[in-house]
């Protein structure tokens, strides 16, 4: 199967070179190959990335009109798109200074640097969900619908996966509970979807965040959804950035529905990841821990 364009570092390297008559001197290096992306460094201070398959190179479409629409509105950085290219698709655009808020990186930060952090992504979050969804239609309003779709169809055969036979019984369980907390009232906002700590960028100094990264799955759907990433950086982060979000957007968030979508998200990770990989028995092994 062949794979897709700048999928190793030798192939970035000449599909740059290719594009940018100026880039023979510009060293390269790989950043991060998430399950959307492969995610390059330039020497001369430059991102690029190149969508992993054709649903992510469409969305990367998308992606550069959300974000030349949202500049300068969110009170943090987000990638300024200086190269599209349509053939073979990749962006590019200048690195944000910091630090990537990995989960390691966010432990070492001491309960004041915690509480700044926790209190910017609050701010960003409701600057975010601030914007008129209706102003974004090229997006899609299907996310959540789908994955509780793909959940209830196929709870039985996910549930084989687990030697312990409780995955099954949980999908069940918590597709139920999300019934009973689920946002009706019909509010739509405009969300990131992917807010973990890859994406993030702190100052190490401070905790302050200073840049969000990674707009791909970026969607119209319930404000719920933003949460679960933040969630998982540590109980304390949650409360801040919960408290900011209420006093900025003024209404509160259930953190129980937040519990609930986190646990849905593993679920279909789950579900998502090869059979009998590492990706499964990790994913597994967090949703066994998960509260």
């Amino acid at each position: 199967m062949k794979k897709p364009p700048g999928s190793t570092t030798r192939e970035a390297q000449s599909i740059l070179r290719a594009t940018f008559t100026n880039a023979s001197e510009a060293a390269l290096w790989p950043v991060s190959a998430t399950t959307s992306n492969f995610v390059y460094q330039t020497s001369d201070g430059c991102i690029l990335r190149f969508p992993q398959n054709d649903w992510v190179s469409e969305a990367f479409f998308r992606e550069r009109k959300l974000l030349n629409q949202l500049k300068d509105r969110l009170g943090v950085s987000i990638p300024q798109v200086i190269h599209f290219n349509e053939q073979p698709v990749f962006m590019a655009y200048r690195a944000i200074e910091g630090m990537v808020a990995s989960r390691d990186a966010v432990s070492t930060l001491n309960s004041k640097c915690r509480e700044r952090f926790g209190a910017g992504l609050g701010a960003f979050i409701a600057r975010l969900h601030s914007q008129k969804a209706d102003q974004f239609n090229f997006l899609p309003r299907d996310y959540s619908e789908e994955l509780l779709r793909r959940l209830r169809q196929n709870a039985s055969q996910i549930g084989k996966r687990d030697p312990e036979g409780k995955v099954g019984h949980l999908i069940l369980e918590t597709l139920e509970a999300w019934e009973e907390v689920r946002n009706r009232n019909g509010k739509l906002v405009l969300l990131h979807q992917d807010l973990h700590g890859q994406n993030l960028i702190c100052n190490r100094e401070t905790g302050e965040l200073v840049g969000v990264l990674d707009f791909t799955l970026a969607w119209i759907g319930d404000p719920l959804w933003d949460f679960p990433e933040v969630y998982r950086c540590g109980a304390d982060i949650l409360e801040h950035a919960l408290a900011v979000y209420k006093e900025m957007r003024g209404y509160e968030i259930d953190i129980e529905a937040i519990k609930i979508i986190s646990r849905l998200q593993l679920l279909r990770s789950f579900d998502r990841a090869p059979l009998n990989s590492a990706r499964e028995a990790q994913v597994l092994e967090r949703i066994r821990a998960h509260p």
